[in-house]
């Protein structure tokens, strides 16, 4: 019976061990006051997870020790990568992401009325 509690005590935590740290932050709008962006992504680099912003531009993911990139995106908006993020054993706070709409280009020489 010892050893089957030991064994159970070993899974458990084993178990809350590997589940990793969170990366908190937020993702605010540059051309708007810095208001906050809801539903921007979050995506982990190179791996397929990623999370969406809540109402009030804020987001949390859960990982492994070790570094990731971040890639913050929202439709109409320029992307951004933030590198080395580092996770270790303590919570990661990010500073403010802030996003900056995207410029229209147009190119003039193929609106032209060539007939």
């Amino acid at each position: 019976m010892k050893f089957l509690s030991l064994v159970f005590g070993l899974l458990i935590s084993t178990i809350g061990f590997a589940q990793g740290t969170s990366i908190h932050g937020s993702v605010l709008d540059g051309d708007y006051n810095k208001e906050p962006l809801a539903f921007a992504s979050v995506k982990v680099k190179g791996l397929d997870i990623n999370v969406e912003t809540l109402l009030d531009g804020t987001f949390e993911l859960n990982l492994l020790e070790g570094k990731y990139i971040l890639v913050i995106d929202f439709i109409g908006y320029a992307p951004i990568e933030i590198e080395e993020v580092v996770v270790s054993t303590s919570d990661v706070i990010l500073n403010p992401v802030v996003l900056s709409a995207l410029k229209p280009t147009y190119d003039l020489a193929s609106t032209s009325n060539d007939q």
